[in-house]
């Protein structure tokens, strides 16, 4: 999900027809630019260069949203795909969630995150915590660093718990709903879920998460960020 607004202009986008590397091409109507829809950024036209602000946002099931956010409309148009359900994620390996920060890539592989539901990361300087909903299919990405201390979480009970407070978190909003840290809501990171060849494509030099004990299975080259064990689910 990106803002429209492209410096102090607020731009119209639509389907341009087009694909690169087997992906969607968004055309703003204002200058005929050519987008990325995966990387947000112009690559021809005007605006060539430009990016758009990604905004935080959810791929989850209908049933979830609703459930949480029961006042919500969704728009169905007249090609909307109807075959896009949390079933396609049962062969996990064709999906990671990726993140981008400072021009380098870091991503998670959905079969370990089925694996794992729970990892605490350091990757980029960045405690990060990688939260996973089997029933749903939903992958989110949060900051573990909250008023300048690093938490480390793990699924317990039924709950997601930080090690530090004990305190009881929901993983769909970072939001602590009991304990200590009652009320604290954790920084979403702007994770993107994707199929992994895409995001291969676009993101050659990815940093690839993998558990301690080398689990090398999705046939890529992962990197070696640091990773750490503690209070993984």
């Amino acid at each position: 999900m990106y803002a429209r607004k492209v410096g102090d202009r607020v731009v119209t986008f639509q389907v341009s027809g087009m694909l690169w590397n087997r992906s969607l091409v968004m055309r703003d109507v204002q200058t005929e630019s050519l987008w990325s829809h995966l990387l947000g950024e112009a690559m021809a036209g005007k605006l060539k260069g430009r990016t758009l602000e990604i905004i935080p946002s959810s791929m989850t099931d209908w049933r979830t949203w609703k459930s949480r956010h029961p006042d919500t409309t969704v728009a169905v148009l007249s090609r909307t795909a109807r075959r896009f359900t949390n079933q396609m994620y049962q062969d996990p390996t064709g999906f990671v969630i990726g993140y981008v920060d400072r021009g380098k890539a870091r991503a998670w592989s959905f079969r370990h995150l089925k694996a794992e539901r729970v990892i605490n990361d350091t990757w980029s300087g960045r405690p990060i915590l990688v939260v996973y909903d089997p029933s749903s299919g939903t992958a989110l990405l949060f900051s573990r660093e909250l008023e300048g201390r690093e938490f480390h979480f793990s699924w317990k009970d039924n709950n997601l718990n930080d090690r530090e407070t004990g305190s009881e978190w929901d993983w769909a909003t970072g939001k602590a709903t009991a304990g200590a840290m009652q009320g604290k809501v954790l920084q979403p990171l702007t994770g993107v879920v994707s199929f992994r060849r895409a995001w291969q494509e676009f993101h050659p030099d990815t940093d690839y998460w993998k558990p301690a004990d080398g689990d090398d299975k999705d046939g890529v080259d992962h990197g070696g960020g640091k990773r750490d064990r503690s209070g993984t689910g």
